[in-house]
């Protein structure tokens, strides 16, 4: 697992390999051994251990995977938001029988992935504003992992974006979203519970990650 020291010195460690002013800010990937980064602005977005992609580094999805661990394999997958596509590969080597399409507000973000963390042909990426964007495919699961500058997007807390996530489920018992939340209040994580059990009434499970501001938000319908 990746330490939190790690984390708060990540802009300094390795090696740069990439560095671009983007409209997010300045985007920067790092190399050390194995490991490499994606950073925005400074902060640490996605690592990968690129020979093993099939593993998490982070602790937030170390949660998501033993959750995985615990439900049916998935046949189609959403994830919103896109980074260092970790979420995006751990999947496609988990269930290769899965299709992936992930959905990123980003080209340059895009851009990024397919060159320095892509571990296939990055086929299945929209890049579309999830707020705008109609979809009529359906899917299994939905992960929602979105970056945001300084708090979180304010449509996250926006009863209509949960209804139209809903939509987007197919039809199945296999119904499950996670969503990667971070967030320094109890204030903003008892509104996020609130607007969920009004859209989809059923219960949320909240899983705190020790020594992060992250919350790994489960919800099986």
């Amino acid at each position: 697992m990746i330490t939190t020291e790690f984390v708060n010195h990540a802009d300094t460690l390795g090696n740069l390999v990439c560095l671009q002013k983007t409209s997010l800010g300045t985007c920067t990937v790092r190399q050390l051994n194995n490991l490499r980064w994606l950073l925005i602005n400074n902060t640490l977005q996605s690592i990968c251990n690129v020979e093993h992609p099939e593993y998490f580094l982070l602790p937030h999805l170390q949660q998501l995977a033993a959750l995985w661990k615990k439900t049916n394999e998935p046949k189609s997958v959403l994830e919103v938001g896109l980074g260092g596509g970790v979420i995006r590969n751990f999947i496609a080597n988990k269930f290769p029988q899965c299709g992936v399409t992930t959905i990123e507000k980003s080209s340059e973000v895009i851009a990024l992935y397919q060159q320095y963390f892509a571990k296939e042909n990055g086929q299945n990426i929209i890049n579309a504003d999830i707020t705008k964007l109609e979809m009529t495919q359906k899917f299994d699961w939905i992960v929602l992992d979105l970056f945001s500058q300084q708090d979180c997007p304010i449509f996250l807390f926006q009863s209509d974006f949960y209804e139209k996530i809903k939509a987007m489920f197919e039809n199945s018992n296999n119904r499950h979203l996670f969503i990667n939340f971070i967030c320094e209040s109890k204030q903003q994580l008892n509104q996020l519970h609130e607007v969920l059990h009004k859209v989809f009434e059923v219960n949320i499970a909240i899983y705190p990650i020790e020594n992060y501001n992250n919350k790994i938000v489960h919800l099986h319908f």
